[in-house]
């Protein structure tokens, strides 16, 4: 976990509707902490070997570890979940709305740890809370930029101020494409490595347009028009003409943009009067799609028939 980076506790994560939190036992200690992004089963905990149990991870029981502690005798059975829960654990949540016995609930308590109940089966409650708590401990960084979801690519219009970035999208946005992020972009790993785009939940379907001032996205197009978050597959940076610089008129030259150590393809588009640029970006994506195809381009065919 990065070292910036800071635990979250139970009582925040009870906020994900996703989990289906239906009972919740030992509320008291809810604002035990979470320091590690992916959950765990206890497994071999249980009988006692608790080499492999860390202590900053939320623990997850479904039937498999219920059963099995219904199977001990009492006094083992005790033994076994003392030495467990002995470890101080943040919190503990048990699937399928599995009754828990009073006992195991008391014990919990004695060592300070919540037991929420939820109505999932345990494979979707480890995923949804495998990705919620990935997504908080990511690294993060910030980009000024637009993000757009454009033919089911997440393109980021980047450029300086007053380039044009936020009326290029609007104008995407008419043609029926739709918005992330405008302005400043926040960008995640997720638990695949791929690089995820989201908008400050302060300014989401928000969208600053000179002339006309502070606009909202969804008021306007709807709700269909914004997205909450989306994966990043290019960079489309738009700059000033500039007559002196030798723009690539062939497309024979490969370009990235660095963010939390990925490459991600990058184009410049060059801005001058005249050019419609929502065009010109509907055409860069469906030509970095052809690519990513296997389509081959001009240069690839000319060098096969020289």
């Amino acid at each position: 976990m990065p070292k910036d980076i800071k635990g979250i506790e139970i009582r925040q994560i009870l906020e994900l509707n996703p989990l289906k939190i239906l009972k919740i036992h030992n509320e008291k200690w809810l604002g035990n902490s979470v320091s590690h992004p992916r959950p765990q089963r206890p497994g071999l905990g249980l009988s006692g070997y608790l080499k492999h149990i860390q202590t900053g991870r939320i623990q997850i029981f479904g039937k498999t570890e219920i059963g099995y502690l219904h199977n001990l005798k009492d006094e083992e059975k005790s033994r076994c979940l003392k030495n467990y829960l002995s470890l101080k654990l943040p919190g503990i949540i048990v699937s399928e709305n599995i009754v828990i016995e009073e006992e195991w609930i008391a014990m919990a308590a004695h060592f300070h740890t919540p037991i929420l109940i939820s109505e999932l089966h345990t494979a979707p409650l480890i995923s949804r809370l495998n990705a919620f708590l990935y997504q908080y401990f990511s690294k993060k960084i910030k980009l000024n930029g637009v993000l757009m979801d454009i033919m089911s690519q997440g393109v980021l219009l980047t450029g300086a101020s007053g380039i044009g970035k936020s009326e290029t999208a609007l104008e995407l946005v008419n043609k029926g494409y739709h918005l992330i992020a405008d302005d400043v972009t926040e960008f995640y790993l997720d638990s695949n490595d791929d690089l995820i785009g989201r908008s400050n939940p302060i300014i989401k379907s928000l969208m600053e347009v000179r002339g006309l001032g502070i606009i909202n996205i969804n008021d306007i197009f709807g709700a269909a028009a914004v997205l909450e978050e989306k994966k990043l597959n290019l960079v489309i940076n738009l700059e000033k003409w500039d007559a002196k610089k030798k723009y690539d008129r062939l497309g024979e030259d490969n370009f990235y943009f660095k963010i939390l150590g990925l490459d991600i393809p990058l184009i410049t588009l060059p801005v001058a009067p005249g050019r419609n640029l929502s065009t010109i970006i509907e055409v860069a994506v469906r030509n970095f799609l052809a690519k990513k195809s296997g389509r081959k381009t001009y240069l690839e065919i000319k060098k096969e028939n020289p």
